[in-house]
């Protein structure tokens, strides 16, 4: 397949699931999944995780927290 601009994977979740030990093993992971499934190459996947505080998420219209 042809190689075009990065693939980028931007993440949030609650903080307190990034971590020093989670955050290699969720970049590792979604890197495979996307390179298994589009063909892409790894080299050219980028994935951002960031930790959001749960006071500053909301769903169906409300606050989450």
């Amino acid at each position: 397949p042809a190689q075009g601009p990065p693939q980028l994977l931007p993440l949030k979740l609650y903080e307190q699931r990034v971590t020093e030990e989670s955050v290699p093993k969720i970049i590792e992971a979604l890197t495979d999944a996307l390179h298994e499934s589009s063909g892409a190459a790894k080299e050219h996947i980028w994935v951002i995780v960031e930790g959001v505080s749960p006071k500053h998420w909301g769903a169906g219209g409300a606050p989450a927290a």
